[in-house]
């Protein structure tokens, strides 16, 4: 795949996150990313180059999505499911 490029709610993907959603174990919906940025439950904003969103998710047994964004570089670093987290 040449052209890795994907983009949702205005943000880029990192090529991590590409690949850590390819997986086969992955349970990730692009569709809760969304939702992790567009709604978080909470925000904590680490840095001007780092935000950390955490959005429950019911589905999945309402765990805690934990979205790392760039907002300098209008990008998503991460997402993955908070084990840890209580709101």
């Amino acid at each position: 795949m040449r052209n890795r490029s994907v983009t949702i709610v205005g943000f880029d993907l990192s090529v991590h996150l590409l690949d850590s959603l390819k997986q086969e174990r992955s349970n990730i919906k692009i569709e809760c990313i969304e939702h992790a940025i567009s709604n978080p439950d909470f925000k904590k904003e680490v840095s001007d180059d780092e935000i950390k969103l955490w959005k429950k998710i019911p589905e999945f047994g309402n765990r805690f999505l934990r979205v790392v964004i760039n907002p300098k570089k209008k990008k998503i670093v991460t997402a993955f499911f908070d084990r840890r987290f209580k709101l």
